[in-house]
């Protein structure tokens, strides 16, 4: 039986898609960058366009991860195309590394990511690698999320769809905690 977790977040203005997209996915990924764990941030950023992509799609045949991306974030802005960060999701998902089959055969760029800004002086040849500021990707992805968002207001038919998909979605908000005397498991 799922735990309950819809009531947890309305609120007097609706329900709080803001809060649980954030509870779930980006609390997460922050978490991680805070420490200074880039790389697993950056897997559990791709997870999450993965999730949101079922989420808004469903089960089809046609990549959810690239259209979501291609329908509500500006990646251009980032110097980075949604196929290239494609690849990049199965680079580091399946083998963490920075080749996946398509990159390592030439047919698409490979991406790094990095943290900070780069000084003027530093010219990077991005005919071949793509680099990214993995918190600029990051506040991309939250702005994408908010233009999603707001498709629910413009058609309250998608509500439905969502409720049936984000059930379906591992989240911590529905994780199971149940108490017990073993201070070690708290």
């Amino acid at each position: 039986m799922p735990v309950d977790y819809f009531g947890k977040y309305f609120n007097d203005s609706g329900f709080d898609f803001g809060r649980l997209l954030n509870d779930d996915f980006f609390q997460p990924v922050r978490i991680l960058f805070n420490a200074k764990h880039y790389v697993s941030a950056a897997k559990l950023l791709m997870v999450a366009i993965d999730s949101i992509g079922f989420i808004e799609y469903g089960d089809v045949k046609q990549n959810t991860f690239i259209k979501w991306l291609n329908t509500y974030s500006e990646l251009s802005a980032l110097g980075i195309t949604s196929v290239e960060l494609w690849e990049h999701r199965n680079s580091l998902l399946h083998m963490s590394n920075l080749e996946s089959r398509k990159v390592a055969a030439g047919e698409v760029r490979a991406l790094i990511a990095y943290v900070g800004q780069l000084h003027p002086d530093v010219k990077l040849d991005q005919s071949k690698t793509g680099y990214y500021e993995l918190h600029g990707l990051i506040k991309a992805l939250g702005q994408a999320c908010g233009k999603w968002v707001m498709t629910y207001d413009a058609d309250r038919n998608k509500i439905h769809s969502f409720v049936k998909r984000y059930d379906l979605i591992a989240s911590d908000a529905r994780m199971l905690h149940i108490a017990h005397d073993d201070p070690d498991h708290r």
